[in-house]
């Protein structure tokens, strides 16, 4: 019964590996075996040359199998042609690079620098086209060398990719990302019914909290586990990675709002038609994921929270105006700026749905995403360019891992004269992992896969020998299995194919037999034991510790700018002391959370832990650029409670203090100091106290309301405090792991 139960979990693992809901593959398959087949056929019996042949066949594997762009028709027309042109300079380069064993592995490593860390940094189709571009030169650089085949190798790649171009186009083209859509959708409606119960029915709150809770983590699944092919451009790609990390900060402010729940619920009466804007503008941008229609117009959100705004004033006014109860118009007050907040939310997450959809959409600035008044458009992406360069950043170590690996292979494979150089250089880039443990999985499943298909093939040459008409019939169904398992989750058969579409292949170029299955095997395990020691010696941890490590650097940074905004705030003036901008750490830990998250990693660090690291990073950052447009909106407070604000200077001391202790300890610098006993740090009385005045001096509201959301925030900020505490004693604990663990 125990081996039956095995059995039956593993039939049920390959079945859920061979899943393909949205038939992605499927097309992918079909387009592939109808289209590769043609391309070997006119190059190896009309043009006759084996060059061509050879170029155009793996051109193909390339641009077909390896590549499948999505987005619009013109987006993907625009990248087949790009990947076309680039693949063709790369062929002709790595053939004349080839002279040398030291010129090959010299160049190789520049060029898979270059490659793997623009995919790292741009994505999208970048990302798509990485290793069919590779493939492009690692063929050119380890076939033997001549610069006079230069035409024909060039010639057969650029016939595939004209193929690939128009079968991309015109057969079974890609539909677009709709499963990771309605996944959206349902995440934007579970975060409009938590909205409506905040306002409405709060005794429904927790409920639809953990509701809006599973469907956000559900669509960053969808997220993580969709091809960044499938999405389309690098900035449709980060429309949906905000839209996310949007919609998981409002369910975390709607879920624990800044008002305290032990209190009175009531806000100051002015906040009805803000609630039913933010649910409307949530509910209009789930309906225009499902239908690709028209995103919600947000300007109509933003002149709502521009109205709630004055009225919030003129209710407050009143509110002093009748001798209420000063504590009873603070509560209210805190229950309006958990409204505000949440409608800020909402304009960013209707603002990149506009952007998924490829619409021109005005949008506010996402939570953390400041842009310097300084700081032209242009100079975004250099900005991200070097962020990502950086030598703390994952991107860059997986560059030079990849670079270092390729190269040397390139070398060996030179140096050690081997018929099918390029097998040993495609094993170990198919291989190598972000990390040891990762690696050594990844070379099991290969490996596997390899002798799985080398005795497939050997018994397909065998039974079709001096038969090629069978061969030909075979290539078509081989095609398509390759194809259809292709990808990191099906590594296993998908190694199986390859290798049984490479038997058939070379043996329609120059019958060699089933020994042919042998050398593969050979030079395989060339390539994936030097991907192993590549990964023991360079990075082993992967992207572990990087996250950790980056996560710091962001949240210390996004510490420092919540400073300088409740400096503003408590000030009255401009402060001179700029903050360390947090742009390019913000960049470096979504990479490494990114690598780390395609790990799959366990426990001690389990996904929502490292999580949890960037978006707390991210909220404190959201909250330094509401308090710095509260500054602007409701006046400097420098007038008739400047003696009464020590007390929310102390707690604004002692909350940013922890968590900048807390950045530290993460960052490997200094252990994390206790909270003092009794309570954390309440600046209630200093705003009480700022009101009363208010009354008496009958003076405007707009500083005194200021003050009060610069207290909200530093008590917010300081219970995000108290949730960072077990996620970064998990995260200083993985960190210091031995890599195998």
């Amino acid at each position: 019964m125990s081996a039956r139960g095995r059995l039956d979990r593993g039939v049920r693992r390959v079945v859920a590996a061979l899943g393909d809901p949205e038939r992605t593959a499927a097309r992918g398959a079909v387009r592939a075996a109808l289209v590769l087949p043609g391309l070997f056929a006119v190059g190896r019996y009309v043009v006759g040359e084996p060059s061509f042949a050879t170029f155009a066949v793996f051109g193909g594997f390339a641009l077909l199998i390896m590549t499948d762009f999505g987005g619009t028709a013109r987006e993907r027309l625009r990248s087949y042609l790009l990947a076309t042109a680039c693949g063709a300079v790369l062929v002709a380069l790595g053939t004349l690079a080839s002279g040398t064993a030291v010129a090959a592995a010299a160049t190789m490593f520049v060029v898979a620098v270059v490659i793997t860390l623009l995919a790292a940094v741009v994505g999208g189709h970048v990302a798509s086209a990485r290793l069919g571009l590779l493939l492009a030169f690692v063929l050119s650089v380890t076939l033997p060398p001549a610069t006079t085949q230069i035409p024909a190798r060039v010639g057969g790649w650029v016939f595939a990719g004209v193929a690939a171009t128009l079968a991309g186009l015109l057969v079974l083209p890609r539909g677009g990302p709709s499963v990771l859509n309605r996944a959206a959708a349902t995440a934007c409606r579970a975060a409009a019914d938590l909205v409506d119960a905040l306002g409405r029915d709060p005794h429904r709150l927790g409920e639809c909290r953990d509701a809006a809770a599973r469907a956000v983590a559900e669509t960053r699944t969808r997220f993580a586990a969709t091809a960044s092919r499938t999405i389309g451009s690098r900035r449709r790609r980060r429309a949906y990675a905000e839209l996310i990390g949007d919609l998981q900060l409002l369910v975390g402010v709607a879920g624990h709002p800044l008002y305290r729940t032990g209190r009175s619920r009531r806000g100051t009466g002015t906040e009805e038609r803000l609630v039913a804007a933010v649910s409307g503008t949530l509910r209009a941008g789930a309906a225009a994921l499902d239908t690709a229609g028209e995103p919600p117009e947000v300007r109509v959100l933003e002149r709502e929270r521009t109205a709630h705004r004055y009225a919030m004033e003129r209710r407050v006014s009143e509110l002093l105006a009748r001798s209420t109860p000063t504590r009873q118009i603070v509560d209210a007050l805190a229950v309006d700026h958990t409204v505000r907040v949440l409608a800020y939310l909402a304009g960013a997450v209707a603002g990149n749905i506009g952007v998924t959809a490829n619409r021109t959409s005005w949008r506010p600035g996402g939570p953390g995403h400041e842009e310097p008044d300084d700081r032209r458009a242009r100079h975004r992406h250099v900005e991200w360019l070097a962020a990502s360069a950086a030598p703390a950043s994952t991107a860059l170590q997986n560059s030079l891992r990849t670079g270092v690996g390729l190269a040397l292979s390139v070398w060996i494979a030179g140096r050690l004269g081997l018929p099918h150089a390029f097998w040993v250089v495609l094993g170990t880039l198919q291989v190598l992992r972000s990390s040891a443990l990762g690696t050594a999985r990844s070379v099991a499943r290969a490996v596997a896969g390899n002798v799985v298909g080398v005795a497939v093939g050997s018994a397909l040459i065998v039974v079709t020998a001096d038969r090629p008409d069978l061969l030909w019939a075979l290539l078509p169904p081989a095609v398509f299995l390759a194809a259809y398992t292709s990808g990191s989750q099906r590594l296993l058969l998908s190694q199986a194919a390859f290798t049984v579409d490479l038997l058939i292949i070379f043996n329609l170029l120059a019958p060699v037999g089933w020994r042919l299955g042998l050398i593969r095997l050979v030079d395989v395990g060339i390539g994936v034991a030097l991907s192993v020691a590549l990964s023991l010696l360079l990075w082993p941890h992967g992207a572990r510790r990087q996250l950790v490590r980056t996560a710091a650097a962001y949240q210390r940074a996004a510490t420092g700018q919540l400073r300088h905004a409740l400096d503003r705030a408590l000030t009255g003036g401009t402060v001179d002391r700029r903050p360390t901008p947090s742009v390019g750490r913000r960049m470096r830990a979504e990479l490494a959370l990114g690598d780390y998250l395609s790990e799959r990693p366990s426990a001690p660090l389990d996904p929502s832990s490292a999580l949890a690291l960037v978006v707390a990073a991210n909220y404190l950052a959201m909250a330094a650029n509401l308090l710095e447009s509260a500054v602007v909106e409701f006046g400097q407070r420098t007038d008739g409670c400047a003696d009464v604000v020590e007390p929310v200077r102390s707690a604004r001391q002692a909350v940013l203090g922890r968590l900048e202790r807390l950045a530290d300890r993460l960052g490997g610098r200094a252990a994390d100091s206790p909270r003092p006993s009794g309570e954390g740090p309440d600046a209630e009385a200093a705003v009480l106290a700022c009101l009363d005045r208010r009354r008496r001096d009958g003076a405007e509201a707009g500083p005194a309301l200021l003050l009060v959301f610069t207290a909200e925030w530093i008590r917010s900020a300081d219970e995000i405090s108290d949730e960072l505490v077990g996620p970064v004693g998990r995260a200083t604990a993985a960190a210091g792991r031995p890599w195998w663990r």
